[in-house]
């Protein structure tokens, strides 16, 4: 079958849609699930968590209307999909990397989006002043001396002007370290949730699918609440978990997470889940566990150079703890429990 993309152009949001923008966040969330619903591989667990995902905020259950009204798709069915991905990206730099994506989907290539991977999908969403795709990491001085360090499948944009300096955070993670700016210009990093004021500081940040997290090493940062104005001042040595309307928690400062900044991966009895979500982030595709695993604890550091490293890091799982890799593709690996015997 022959697919025109000129006929593509009338595509529509869902009927009970308002059509408003939505964070790219909860996009590239909304992508995860439909590529996972596609794959013919949920688990009755899965299927669990995305219902309480699609219920959790009206945006997640419009983004994945907006996915799954685009394509209709039934993975596999087309043939010419990475033919017709081809094509698509060409046209890349005329049609915009959000509407590429649209048509992708509304022509049936679900297929040529997995064959792409995970860093083609974050790149998909569209170009960013400074980017990461999944295992990359960066370190760059800014002109007025900041330094920042971006994290894999990372997206932030510059916003300088002659008053003051902000920095976008679109999606992922990065570190600042604060300078003085000679032409005494405020400084500010911008989330989905939150703008993040910083008092003379060393400081992480991570933009998730529903929330934000905060670390601070140095100085303190000022958390000024998109939806209600209200701010509260993380110290150093703290960390805190936010959305955009309040603080979610606030505990003492788990260096480890920033192991990336050097070029590591670090677990403190850490639980399993939670650092899987870590290596998900180093890596291209998709990496799923089992619920019967999240609970195990996992204490080592890992090195994030070398060819395929968190192939190496899931290798030393299945040998550390009582779980075995699943390979299903490159890029669709699991982590199930070990079976008995």
């Amino acid at each position: 079958m022959t697919h025109s993309l000129d006929h593509l152009h009338d595509l529509r949001t869902p009927p009970a849609d308002d059509g408003r923008p939505i964070a790219e966040a909860v996009v590239d969330r909304a992508i995860h699930w439909f590529v996972l619903q596609s794959s013919g591989h949920t688990s009755a667990a899965d299927r669990r968590a995305l219902q309480a995902w699609r219920e959790a905020h009206p945006d997640h259950a419009h983004a994945l209307a907006r996915l799954e009204h685009m394509g209709q798709i039934m993975l596999g069915h087309n043939a010419g999909a990475p033919d017709l991905a081809r094509a698509t990206l060409t046209r890349a730099g005329r049609m915009g990397r959000r509407r590429m994506l649209g048509h992708l989907l509304c022509a049936g290539a679900a297929g040529a989006l997995l064959w792409y991977g995970r860093d083609e999908l974050h790149a998909l969403a569209a170009p960013a002043d400074l980017s990461t795709a999944a295992g990359e990491l960066r370190r760059i001085t800014l002109a007025d001396g900041t330094q920042l360090r971006l994290n894999s499948a990372t997206a932030v944009d510059l916003r300088y002007d002659d008053k003051a300096r902000r920095i976008v955070l679109r999606e992922g993670e990065i570190e600042v370290v604060t300078a003085p700016d000679p032409a005494g210009r405020p400084l500010s990093i911008d989330t989905r949730d939150a703008r993040l004021v910083p008092v003379g500081t060393r400081f992480h940040v991570l933009q998730l699918a529903d929330h934000s997290r905060l670390g601070v090493s140095e100085g303190a940062v000022d958390i000024v609440f998109r939806n209600r104005g209200s701010t509260a001042r993380i110290e150093a040595g703290q960390q805190a978990q936010f959305d955009h309307d309040r603080l979610l928690a606030r505990t003492g400062l788990d260096e480890s997470k920033h192991a990336w900044t050097e070029g590591m991966l670090v677990a403190a009895n850490r639980r399993l889940d939670d650092f899987l979500a870590e290596i998900a982030r180093h890596r291209a595709g998709h990496l799923q566990w089992s619920p019967e695993v999240s609970a195990l604890r996992i204490t080592g550091s890992w090195p994030l150079h070398g060819d395929q490293p968190t192939d190496t890091v899931l290798a030393s799982l299945e040998r550390r703890l009582p779980v075995r890799i699943q390979t299903l593709t490159r890029y669709w690996v699991r982590v199930l429990p070990r079976a008995e015997g």
